[in-house]
């Protein structure tokens, strides 16, 4: 960012959701701007109860025509199965890697595979497009345990044959009620929310209907639209979406929010 806007966000505290391990960048950017982040993960990534599904499409790799990562934690966990089993990471040569996000392709990047396709846009629907024709081609999607259907729907759509298995597990900490008092306590400015189980996890530890109420006067941040309609359906005003869907993007957006105030 420009000199200009050192510390364009003096004073201001910033509650960032995002899972213990995965706010340091956020929280280190608003800090350099001069705001007060303050972490409360409202999110837990933890490995999949059963790992055989995960295990067994490693062995079968070469079957499938793409692989399709839609998070870095994907990535993160489907490497070190991997590793467990004493795979080279050149086995993924063996397929197409699609990425959605420079983080996921980032991830990537670091295990010295670079993605074959990363949508301009980090939504289901252009990666479901991006890949052109997959009509009866066979697709591995390893995520989260509470991802959304849509993307395999629309691959489904197109004729691609889809697996879908669970590499990761998305829960909810269990002090999350006790942090969410103490935070509300403080004088809080800004709200970031990073996916839709942040949100939605936050609104059960506040209790019914709740959060909404909770949250006024608080502007609300969101990365991208999808986490965006996920406050909204639960009774929560959105102030701010970031149009790129990453966290720098994210904190220009808080930033030129603040600063329009």
């Amino acid at each position: 960012m420009q000199s200009a806007r050192l510390k364009s966000l003096a004073g201001v505290t910033v509650v960032i959701t995002r899972a213990k391990g995965d706010n340091k960048v956020l929280s280190e950017r608003l800090r350099e701007l001069g705001a007060v982040a303050i972490e409360l993960p409202t999110i837990a990534i933890v490995p999949p109860e059963n790992s055989v599904p995960v295990d067994e499409s490693i062995r079968t790799l070469r079957k499938y025509d793409w692989l399709i990562f839609t998070s870095a934690h994907g990535v993160g966990f489907f490497s070190k199965r991997m590793a467990a089993l004493g795979e080279p990471m050149g086995r993924l040569d063996q397929v197409k890697v699609a990425a959605i996000g420079p983080a996921t392709a980032a991830a990537l990047e670091r295990l010295g595979r670079k993605p074959d396709y990363v949508p301009p846009e980090f939504l289901s629907e252009r990666i479901a497009t991006g890949l052109g024709q997959v009509g009866g081609k066979r697709i591995l999607l390893p995520r989260a345990d509470i991802a959304s259907a849509r993307l395999p729907e629309l691959l489904r759509r197109k004729g691609a044959i889809v697996d879908e298995i669970v590499a990761y597990r998305t829960v909810m900490p269990d002090d999350l009620s006790n942090l969410l008092q103490l935070i509300l306590q403080k004088h809080v400015d800004v709200i970031t929310f990073t996916s839709p189980s942040t949100v939605q996890n936050l609104a059960r530890a506040a209790g019914p209907n709740r959060l909404g109420l909770l949250l006024n006067g608080v502007k609300v941040a969101c990365i991208g639209p999808v986490t965006a309609e996920a406050a909204k359906a639960l009774g929560v005003h959105v102030d701010i979406v970031a149009r790129n869907h990453t966290i720098e993007d994210l904190v220009e957006e808080i930033v030129s929010e603040i600063r329009d105030v």
